[in-house]
């Protein structure tokens, strides 16, 4: 199991830094992680929106990118 950190940035650039991260069997998992993730925020969001998962690995290295954005609900 190595440790991943989803470290997210939102629709203004701004960065929010993971300290605990997760352990994960694999860059798979931590890329369905993120994707869970994403869908929650943008199931959540009654307004346009997006941003960015920026996966790190146990040596804090980019490993991976996950955007998403929605436009917003129709009512």
């Amino acid at each position: 199991m190595e440790r991943y950190f989803f470290n997210h940035r939102d629709q203004s650039g701004q960065l929010q830094l993971d300290i605990d991260g997760m352990l994960l069997p694999s860059l798979h998992s931590a890329l369905d992680e993120a994707s869970f993730a994403a869908r929650n925020a943008l199931s959540l969001s009654g307004t346009p929106t997006q941003g960015c998962f920026e996966i790190e690995d146990g040596a804090r290295r980019l490993v991976a990118r996950l955007p998403y954005a929605v436009k917003g609900k129709s009512v």
